[in-house]
């Protein structure tokens, strides 16, 4: 039976192999993850990494700019969660991020006149970094230039947009300091 399922899982991960996405040992992404309109070049997963169903991973790579989203050893991510790079996004070993949780390193170009929101205009990114052993709460939102350290847990609903240090418990909107580890 264990050959089975992971037998299923590696012919679910074939269409993101093709497009560039590489695989640590033991490590899977979910069905339904898009793969038709989005870039997957540049996305690393370390060995033992769990991407649960219906997931958005993306990078933006052009030619001037290389992106990256870099998943660390027994990391575990939720289904229907959304990542997406225009320049590094890095994740730590031994997370648990849960499910519906989005991290973006940059923001959709709103205040200029002359850019149709429709058509998609992004800003200029920012590195997001998640800490070794931290646990990112359901629904949360991780923006541009945010560094969680080690052990860091950031509560269910959450919009992070500054900069926690080792061991801190933060949660709401935007995320404030609650408790420490």
């Amino acid at each position: 039976m264990h050959f089975f399922i992971k037998f299923i899982l590696f012919i679910v991960s074939i269409p993101a192999r093709l497009k560039g996405m590489k695989f640590g040992k033991n490590s899977y992404i979910g069905p339904g993850y898009d793969f038709f309109a989005v870039q997957l070049f540049g996305i690393v997963l370390g060995d033992n990494v769990s991407i649960g169903r219906n997931a958005w991973l993306q990078t933006n790579t052009t030619d001037d700019n290389l992106s990256s989203i870099i998943i660390g050893n027994n990391t575990s991510i939720g289904r229907n969660t959304t990542i997406s790079s225009i320049t590094k996004i890095a994740i730590g070993e031994n997370c648990m991020i849960s499910y519906n949780v989005s991290i973006f390193d940059h923001d959709h170009l709103v205040y200029n006149k002359n850019a149709p929101s429709v058509m998609g205009y992004l800003t200029e990114g920012k590195e997001v970094n998640i800490g070794d052993e931290c646990f990112i709460g359901a629904h949360s939102f991780i923006l541009k230039g945010v560094s969680l350290g080690k052990r860091c847990v950031v509560g269910a609903n959450s919009v992070v947009t500054k900069s926690f240090p080792d061991n801190s418990v933060v949660g709401g909107s935007p995320a404030r300091p609650i408790n420490k580890i």
